[in-house]
């Protein structure tokens, strides 16, 4: 998952996230370069694999990336860092126009109609590149500080000459702006883009959609056949030009509405009537009517206007029965189609459905995909007929198919509190599972120090994410060594999880040689594992010169070579005693239990080995197979 901070390709840092598409998820971010201040698109990371919807993506960016225009949200560059897909483009300051409508309700036809303008002379540019939008819509459409439109996300266009919408496969744009021909997956032109313009004008100046229903297919049906409200019947008082305008824009049929951004603009702007002009007669002069009459002789229509009438008469009923009689012949032929029981869907493989399907002669059609993590992927979920029902033959069954168990990225969440973790995560789609806490000298306390799965991961959606969470430093109370003897007081701090680093000498004639009379630090100062530790013993008169008891053990911690890992600087010195002796030090990390020296020495013997181990650490000096010592660095 990408997070502020995040660089990507070297040349953007990742500040915030704008907005999340479809496709893509939208950041601003800062051009190292320069400074600059982007949008950064990245294709979404489910799709990061996708061939389609790379191809997709990567012709969305070659689509645009020449179109410059005041009107259009300018793109600077597009490229891969990794798994990553991205486009830069212009950031724009600003609302979107979902959420202007939002914030200030229905538009005044004067602003509306300016917005709309504007969006008409970014998409007649687009047009004469040859590149239609196929999404417009106001989430689509920005507005500047100072008013000005910026049309942004061509994310669907596609070059004129490209594949139909039919044969993707897929009908791409936002369903509540769908052209009718869009809905009906046949092919797509300019007349598209103005058609969903004409949907967003009616919802600037009445603050709703023209079609509303409980499902994208009701909605799309509606696109196709019903006709909405007239927009003066919820505002009433609309300027008659808007009405007409959105009326033109709204024709089913694609040759009905404005032959380009340019003409609607013209009406928009009010510098033309077009939308007065009946869309059947637009464009056709009016002539008198000849008709060539029996024997040849010619007649206009002011001489021939009985024999006119009566023929229209008699045309207008052979019409009406013949209508009549057609409908007839489809109804009967319709109730005499056989009817045949729905099969079983759910639960099988699409390709074997679609042959149960053939052989029950019923129409199967995938009106729906959907993350299951209980049905294989391209298996039939859900069907909208019921098991048994009769139907016409030929009847299309809708049925929802499998995308399989979601998979997502796991975000890193180490150095981030546990209330940032757990926010990231839940983001992502995940969740915090199993929460440990254990110390760390170099992560203060409350900060998540491991995880598991580790970042990067590909795991199911609704994962439980592994924790664990710093302590900060151990500390621990300095215990009283005065008193005890050098033995006693070396096998308490060793189980403690210290070590003693320094002993010296000093005279003493009332008490026994080799007691502790004197330490550093003091008996009950705080203190961390690994800080050094000295005390003075007694000795002899005399005896004051020889050299003091060597501590068997010490251990410092060293700088070590990444955040991940510890350096432990381990020095031993083989005690006095029978020769050969065995020597071996082990070590215990989260990467397991191994052994990293064993050697046969002779007393006196000094040892000084670094070692490298992960998260909390044990280490154990054997002599002889036997455990003397343990250091916990």
């Amino acid at each position: 998952m990408i997070v502020s901070g995040h660089v990507v390709a070297a040349q953007y840092e990742i500040l915030d996230r704008i907005s999340e598409g479809g496709m893509a998820t939208v950041y601003t971010a800062r051009r190292i370069a320069d400074g600059a201040i982007v949008a950064l698109k990245v294709l979404r990371e489910q799709y990061a694999t996708d061939v389609e919807f790379i191809e997709r993506f990567q012709r969305e960016a070659k689509a645009i990336s020449e179109l410059v225009h005041p009107h259009m949200v300018r793109v600077y560059d597009s490229g891969r860092d990794g798994t990553v897909h991205y486009i830069a483009m212009e950031y724009v300051e600003g609302a979107n126009l979902k959420e202007y409508i939002r914030r200030e309700g229905r538009l005044s036809p004067e602003r509306a109609l300016q917005i709309a303008a504007q969006v008409c002379e970014a998409l007649e540019f687009a047009h004469s590149h040859g590149v239609v939008h196929r999404d417009i819509k106001p989430q689509n459409i920005l507005l500047t500080a100072d008013g000005r439109v910026k049309v942004t996300d061509f994310g669907i266009a596609r070059a004129l000459s490209s594949a139909t919408i039919t044969q993707t496969g897929t009908v791409l744009g936002s369903v509540q702006y769908l052209s009718p021909e869009q809905a009906r997956g046949t092919t797509v032109g300019r007349s598209a883009d103005l058609y969903a313009l004409g949907v967003v004008l009616y919802e600037m100046v009445t603050g709703q959609l023209p079609f509303d229903g409980d499902s994208p297919i009701a909605i799309a049906l509606s696109h196709v056949h019903k006709t909405p409200p007239a927009p003066s019947s919820l505002v009433p008082g609309l300027p008659e030009r808007v009405e007409g305008v959105i009326a033109r824009a709204l024709m089913k049929s694609s040759s009905d509405r404005y032959r380009s951004a340019v003409e609607m603009r013209a009406d928009l702007l009010g510098e033309t009537e077009l939308w007065r002009v009946p869309p059947a007669t637009r464009g056709i002069e009016d002539t008198p009517l000849t008709m060539v009459l029996p024997g040849g002789a010619v007649e206009t229509e002011a001489k021939a206007a009985p024999q006119s009438f009566g023929l229209t008469v008699a045309v207008v009923l052979v019409m009406v029965v013949g209508g009549l009689w057609g409908g007839w012949r489809l109804f009967t032929g319709y109730l005499a189609v056989p009817e045949v029981a729905v099969p079983n869907f759910v639960g099988q493989p699409l390709d074997t459905a679609q042959r149960a399907a053939e052989a029950a002669q019923v129409t199967l059609q995938v009106s729906d995909q959907i993350y299951s993590a209980d049905a294989p992927l391209d298996t039939v979920v859900s069907q909208d007929q019921p098991v048994g029902k009769m139907v016409k033959r030929g009847r299309v069954i809708n049925v929802a198919v499998s995308l399989g168990t979601e998979m997502v990225l796991v975000p890193d969440v180490e150095r981030r509190t546990l209330l940032e973790a757990r926010l990231l995560l839940e983001q992502a789609r995940l969740r915090v599972g199993e929460q440990r806490e254990a110390f760390d000298e170099q992560v203060k306390g409350g900060f998540v120090i491991e995880q598991d799965p580790q970042p990067g991961a590909r795991v199911e959606r609704n994962r439980a994410i592994n924790l664990v969470v710093s302590k900060g430093p151990q500390r621990l109370q300095m215990p009283n060594l005065v008193g005890r003897p050098l033995p006693d007081a070396r096998r308490l701090l060793q189980d403690m999880g210290a070590t003693l680093s320094e002993v010296r000498n000093t005279t003493a004639t009332d008490i026994e040689p080799g007691i502790v009379i004197d330490q550093s630090p003091r008996a009950g100062a705080q203190m961390r594992a690994n800080d050094p530790i000295s005390v003075t013993v007694t000795v002899r008169p005399g005896e004051e010169s020889a050299p003091p008891a060597t501590p068997l053990v010490t251990a410092q911690a060293q700088a070590a070579p990444s955040p991940d890992e510890k350096l432990t600087s381990v020095q031993l010195v083989v005690p006095a005693g029978e020769p050969n002796q065995e020597v071996k030090l082990v070590v215990v990390d989260e990467a397991g239990v191994r052994t990293v020296l064993r050697r046969i020495l002779q007393p006196g013997t000094r040892i000084s080995e670094s070692i490298r181990s992960r998260g909390y650490t044990i280490i154990q000096v054997y002599i002889q197979g036997r455990l003397v010592q343990e250091v916990r660095p």
